[in-house]
């Protein structure tokens, strides 16, 4: 579905300029502080907030480097997210402030380790299982379509064409809904539930299966037919009871939000999956596909901690266990935030490299530019390391005790 939307030389000039560089961003390439867990770099102000000339060179320049600017933020946040969560899960299982020190590698793979321990001490005799639904990440449509706009000196704002993949695009339809409208639900739903599917999903089941699932993806999450309940997305035929929204057919008069079509243009459309971009400069498709995926707003799935067996003298472990895993809806936003936005960096980095020698931008573009090409890596770096410990955390959830 569419929618229309109305440099050897510059490391010198650095030097010449006094243009700052961020603390750890003049290590080089993968050489800071971020591959331990440290700290990440970020963008100075008088670079991140440049603005140069309205020619095609300046601006590509000035979107890069608000891009990159928004990146490395987007980075430093997310690493202090996950600091923060590991801090509550471990606060949850009674760590010590001196246990819950250091960078966040070491807090994190601390936590990992006491839930480990915990679990392991939990016994034979007892049952634990943490079922999650997939988070939700949102992105805006109108927000690339500016971006490209101010970016791009051939592309024309209000002519551009963005493309959400699948066809999922939402958004609120002043006119007649084509395609599906949200309701929310706690009962039958003949469409789409997005929540808990109970008593089978003839369509395919994304997220996590309480029974037996046809397919599953590399990360163990299932992608074909659920046997069972759906925690997640049911695509069709959830035949019990669909707790969260259900999404209808055949609504002309949509209060909620619509997908699959609207008479009129959508009003503020995002795209709830991956969205194919237009064909525009390589250099403004990597800053505004970073600056999309650092602002995407994420939301946390529903978390259910489920324990059977004798619990008796495990009572408290076992409830520590439980407020611990509480958390987790939260740990997995801040990975999959923390996925796209490190895929996302990838093509900051190469358009850096492609950007150095805009001299033509001028000599302040040039060593903001290569500013920012020393911090970048960092940044990406540090993304990274939010991913595979987020990730490392995550999987103790899919250990149960037993």
């Amino acid at each position: 579905m569419t929618v229309t939307r109305p440099l050897t030389l510059w490391m010198l000039m650095i030097g010449l300029l006094g243009c700052p560089v961020a603390p750890g961003g003049a290590g080089g390439v993968g050489g800071g502080s971020q591959t331990a867990g440290g700290e990440p770099a970020r963008m100075s102000s008088r670079c991140a907030n440049a603005r140069f000339e309205a020619n095609a060179a300046g601006k590509r320049v000035t979107a890069f480097l608000g891009a990159a600017a928004q990146f490395s933020n987007a980075a430093f946040e997310l690493q202090a997210s996950l600091v923060d969560v590991c801090k509550r899960i471990g606060g949850e299982l009674g760590m010590s402030s001196a246990e819950l020190s250091g960078d966040v590698r070491s807090v994190c793979n601390a936590v990992r380790d006491k839930l480990r321990a915990e679990l392991a001490a939990v016994g034979s005799g007892v049952q634990l299982q943490v079922v999650t639904t997939p988070p939700r990440c949102e992105v805006s449509v109108d927000a690339y379509a500016q971006c490209a706009a101010s970016c791009d000196v051939n592309v024309q704002p209000g002519e551009l064409e963005v493309q959400c993949e699948g066809g999922e695009i939402v958004g609120h339809c002043s006119g007649e809904c084509q395609g599906s409208c949200a309701v929310e639900v706690q009962g039958e739903c003949g469409g789409r539930c997005d929540g808990r599917c109970s008593a089978g999903c003839t369509g395919e089941c994304h997220g996590t299966c309480e029974g037996t699932c046809s397919a599953t993806d590399a990360s163990g999450e299932c992608r074909g037919r659920c046997d069972g309940i759906c925690h997640g997305t049911c695509t069709a035929g959830c035949q019990g009871s669909c707790e969260g929204t259900c999404w209808v057919e055949g609504q002309a008069s949509c209060q909620g939000e619509c997908r699959g079509g609207c008479s009129v243009a959508y009003e503020r459309p995002r795209c709830e999956t991956d969205y194919t971009p237009p064909q525009i400069d390589a250099d403004c498709h990597a800053a505004c596909d970073a600056r999309l995926q650092a602002s995407a707003e994420c939301q946390p799935g529903q978390v259910e901690v489920r324990v059977s067996g004798d619990v008796a003298g495990v009572e408290e472990r076992v409830e520590r266990l439980r407020a611990a895993f509480a958390h987790f809806g939260e740990l997995r936003v801040i990975r999959e935030k923390a996925r796209r936005v490190r895929d996302a960096g990838a093509g900051l980095v190469a358009a850096a490299r492609r950007l150095r020698g805009t001299a033509h931008a001028g000599i302040e573009a040039v060593a903001c530019v290569a500013e920012a090409a020393a911090v970048l890596p960092e940044a990406v770096a540090s993304v990274s390391v939010s991913v595979e410990v987020s990730v490392s955390v995550s999987a103790t959830a899919s250990a149960s005790a037993g």
